[in-house]
């Protein structure tokens, strides 16, 4: 199974871009999409049923979305939010192994306080919608 996990705050513009993507992907035969607030250790057992994990979030600035394959590091103290790492890690911990995981990060300029994304933001959450589709197995 492959999940999708979309990261974000609704309130925030661009932040809210992961969120926006898991809004828009369409689930498929062995793919589910999350959209979620915060990374918390509630999300452990599901990532540790998956075979790929792919979290989508906002990064600070300009440039293309860039892809990151991410791997389960020192296990963080357990707290209300954990990174993505963090989450592999616990899951490692917990469940003796961890997914394949990559951390896709979508070039975020605006994180006023509203409701929508920026011409920019919105032009590369597409194309990355586009791509995940297609990677996984049909047509947005």
């Amino acid at each position: 199974m492959i999940l999708v996990i979309g990261i974000g705050h609704p309130l925030r513009r661009d932040d809210a871009v992961g969120l926006w993507i898991a809004q828009h992907l369409e689930e498929r035969e062995g793919v589910k999409v999350l959209g979620v607030q915060g990374l918390t250790p509630e999300l452990i057992a599901q990532v540790a049923g998956a075979d790929l994990v792919i979290f989508v979030d906002a990064r600070c600035g300009a440039g293309p979305v860039r892809w990151e394959r991410i791997k389960p590091g020192p296990t963080p103290p357990l707290s209300h939010t954990l990174t993505p790492q963090g989450l592999l890690s616990w899951t490692a911990r917990l469940f003796g192994t961890a997914p394949e995981a990559w951390l896709v990060t979508v070039p975020a300029r605006d994180f006023s306080v509203g409701e929508g994304l920026s011409p920019r933001t919105r032009l590369a959450a597409e194309a990355l919608l586009r791509r995940l589709a297609a990677y996984l197995g049909g047509e947005e």
